[in-house]
């Protein structure tokens, strides 16, 4: 398990042992909180023994942590795991019902021996709120929530119809039409289209605001805002009657990458992750073969949603696909709306799973053995390090250095230089400053395979020249990687080298060139912001280094010692300095 290749973005992981899924967790950041479990001392004893079972992890990443919420909780309850202890019971997220009877009634029901798609319609889950929507939809459409028996006429109908929040089915059976038309509405609301409520919701605020009912407007306002709040998209689980797939897939380097979400019964039960080897394959639609050979694996749904690329194929898709299954099949290319947010989000997986793929180490050693074949390299590259020292110049510059261990980044090994010399340095003279230091004394043991320069032929053969003057250049090849159109350049050559840009050579020394200049903004900015807080704190009597130090451990900012008070810098430096030091802050 290579966790430092876990996202930090939103998601659900599944750790599995000998194949099979012993928990399922939820997290805001994947790669943070799967790497605790490895990272921590954990005192309980049922950590301990899930730790000790993880053979493998996987995980699928979502747009929000919501959606991560609602998707652990679908495969909890597919995989049922072995480590879920606590989830293991019968109660599920709210769902709102839709009774199937005269005169349906609205409720919340939990448990998933409910869900009885014979008995009743079901919208949700809804993790936060389910009760407060439907006590304002209950009010709006005055629908019913009681478990009077409909077929009955009672003598007098309960107190909601006195309160005005129910049209009292139980007494006044002529009201049916008016009823089921509410009753519609609210679908409408569930299902996530209820924009014309929205807008005669906003119609009667209008109203009652000109007539200066402001109560009354102030209802209006409420109703709207809680209706809105129901129309927002919940991707992961949304009407018990869908039964869809996303499908998308990705073409590189002879190889063909696929992912889909299969949604089953509203929810997302599972998602595909292949990729198939298109060496010496013949094809004449790539499109459509790819997805037919899909199908030829899994289970053919009622609907497909598809990108972009499938718009000419539409029709034959369809056809082809309701012949195999014998039922009618709907292929769907959304361009907003739900099913266009589980497209991105299916899309987001495929490029997760694809930059996996080429971080496994077989993929990566291979990237490694052609940039030693085709570079004609003199060591293989198993350390490169790579320089990025000519973007920032004047005041606070700053250079860089960004490693890689067998493809991958190594951070603890990275350097930064602040750049000594005086009067606005040119490029040559950081070059020349920067390699020095790192080469000048280094002991030809601990040099590198590979140095890497951000630059063109000026760059390259500018620190070639340096090395030389070294005489270390013996020990080590030179290339530099121009970002234009990411051209490789060898010291002593003046023709480039050219790579696919698709190719996972090329994507190890771009990843640690980016590195590189990343790790190299963050320490100018660095530098900047102390020289700024340092140039303000100086101008204050009575602050000298030693004070100066004390505040910028304290608060770390100018912008954070602002918003302090006096008393608050008092207790670092004395009252009257404080008090100089505000108000030469507020006249900036």
């Amino acid at each position: 398990m290579e966790l430092d290749n876990f996202p930090e973005k939103p998601g659900v992981y599944l750790m599995k042992n000998n194949g099979v899924v012993i928990y399922v967790g939820k997290a805001k950041n994947l790669k943070r909180r799967v790497s605790s479990y490895f990272n921590r001392h954990h005192e309980d004893n049922k950590t301990k023994e899930l730790v000790k079972n993880i053979e493998n992890i996987d995980y699928i990443i979502c747009n929000s942590e919501l959606d991560a919420l609602i998707l652990e909780n679908n495969l909890i309850k597919k995989y049922n795991p072995k480590f879920n202890i606590l989830l293991k019971d019968k109660k599920t997220y709210p769902y709102l019902k839709i009774s199937k009877e005269k005169f349906p009634k609205l409720s919340i029901t939990r448990s998933t021996k409910d869900l009885d798609e014979g008995k009743g319609e079901y919208y949700g889950p809804y993790p936060f709120g389910g009760i407060n929507l439907k006590k304002t939809l209950l009010n709006l459409l005055k629908i019913r929530d009681c478990n009077r028996d409909m077929e009955k006429i009672y003598d007098r109908p309960c107190l909601r119809y006195y309160m005005k929040t129910c049209l009292g089915p139980c007494k006044y059976k002529n009201i049916d039409e008016e009823y089921n038309k509410n009753i519609e509405i609210l679908r409408k609301i569930l299902k996530g289209n209820g924009q014309e409520v929205i807008k005669d919701l906003e119609e009667k605020m209008k109203i009652a605001g000109k007539n200066m009912e402001f109560e009354r407007a102030i209802v209006y306002r409420e109703q709207k805002n809680k209706i809105e709040m129901t129309l927002k998209n919940q991707i992961i689980d949304m009407g018990r009657d869908l039964d869809e797939d996303t499908f998308t897939f990705i073409v590189e380097n002879e190889r063909c990458f696929i992912y889909g979400f299969n949604i089953r019964e509203g929810k997302i039960l599972g998602n595909q992750s292949i990729e198939i080897d298109l060496k010496n394959k013949i094809y004449e639609n790539i499109n459509r073969d790819i997805l037919f050979s899909y199908y030829e694996k899994f289970p053919i749904p009622k609907e497909i949603i598809l990108s972009e690329i499938y718009s000419d194929d539409k029709e034959v898709i369809e056809e082809y696909l309701t012949l195999k299954k014998k039922k009618k099949v709907q292929v769907t290319i959304p361009k907003a709306g739900r099913k266009k947010e589980l497209l991105n989000m299916t899309f987001k997986n495929l490029l997760e799973f694809i930059e996996r793929y080429y971080l496994k180490k077989d993929i990566v050693e291979e990237g490694l053995k052609k940039l030693y074949n085709k570079l004609n390299l003199k060591k293989f590259p198993i350390r490169i390090e790579c320089f990025d020292i000519s973007n920032i110049q004047g005041k606070d510059a700053v250079a860089s250095m960004s490693v890689a261990l067998w493809g991958k980044s190594s951070k603890k090994n990275y350097r930064k230089f602040k750049i000594r010399s005086k009067d606005t340095p040119d490029d040559f003279q950081m070059m020349r400053e920067v390699i020095e230091r790192r080469y000048g004394k280094l002991d030809k043991k601990d040099f590198p395979d590979l140095i890497l320069i951000d630059g063109g032929l000026g760059q390259i053969n500018a620190v070639g020249k340096i090395l030389e003057d070294l005489d270390k250049l013996q020990y080590i090849d030179l290339i530099s990687i121009a970002k234009k159109e990411e051209l490789i350049f060898k010291y002593g050559e003046s023709e480039p080298y050219i790579f696919s840009h698709r190719d996972e050579s090329l994507k190890i020394l771009q990843r640690l060139r980016d590195e590189a200049h990343r790790f190299g903004i963050t320490y100018h900015r660095l530098l900047r912001s102390k020289r700024i807080i340092s140039s303000q704190l100086d101008e204050v009597e009575g602050i000298g280094p030693k004070r100066r130090e004390l505040l910028l451990k304290k608060y770390g900012s100018v912008e954070k010692i602002k918003k302090v008070t006096v008393e608050e810098l008092s207790e670092v430096i004395p009252e009257k300095i404080a008090i100089n030091l505000k108000k030469k802050l507020q006249g900036d």
